[in-house]
């Protein structure tokens, strides 16, 4: 019987340990299990920060590059009509509220011309360049002036090559801001 007595104290003495050493003060963590304070956790919510708006207008680049198979088909016409219907005006102006986008066909010379202005009203501009001549990879972008003005600010613009597209802001001060160059991957044909 006190063998028993021995056994059940050890029991209770171990059961409290346990229970000190797991919650503390009872309350537990408050944390979900599998959950740590590693710095490994602390770059991944760093590396989900929000994207920026020229970020978001680079996703639904893609998805209308998709749509319309413009690797294989190069078809601009196309491109214009996906890009309005799947464009939800998510993408803000921050300094107008404006959410809007316009998208038209122009040339190369288009992309240098400084007084040309679409924005009231508008949150991105996104100008195709069809003549299928113009290649992103051969462009300098700092040539590219069109509407780099403060009346554009917080607008995303957008250059949509035969190979590429071109993105940028333009901040408070009418400057080029979260610049992005985004080349088309050719799809293999297949037999």
């Amino acid at each position: 019987m006190v063998k028993v007595k021995l056994i059940l104290i050890t029991i209770v003495i171990c059961g409290v340990f346990l229970l000190a050493g797991c919650g503390g003060n009872g309350k537990g963590s408050g944390q979900p299990s599998g959950v740590s304070n590693s710095p490994q956790n602390v770059h991944e919510t760093e590396d989900k920060k929000e994207k920026t708006n020229a970020e978001r207008f680079l996703e639904y680049v893609k998805e209308a590059a998709y749509l319309r198979n413009f690797t294989q088909t190069g078809d601009f016409a196309g491109i214009m009509i996906t890009l309005h219907d799947i464009y939800k005006n998510d993408i803000v102006n921050p300094y107008t509220g404006a959410s809007a986008i316009y998208v038209m066909n122009r040339t190369r010379t288009y992309m240098e011309n400084q007084n040309m202005s679409v924005t009231k009203g508008f949150g991105v501009d996104c100008v195709l360049i069809d003549d299928y001549i113009t290649q992103l990879k051969k462009i300098d972008t700092n040539e590219v002036v069109y509407c780099v003005n403060p009346e554009s600010k917080g607008m995303v613009f957008a250059f949509w090559f035969i190979d590429g597209v071109y993105i940028y802001e333009i901040d408070e001060n009418g400057q080029k801001i979260n610049e992005i160059k985004h080349f088309f991957e050719k799809e293999e044909k297949e037999e």
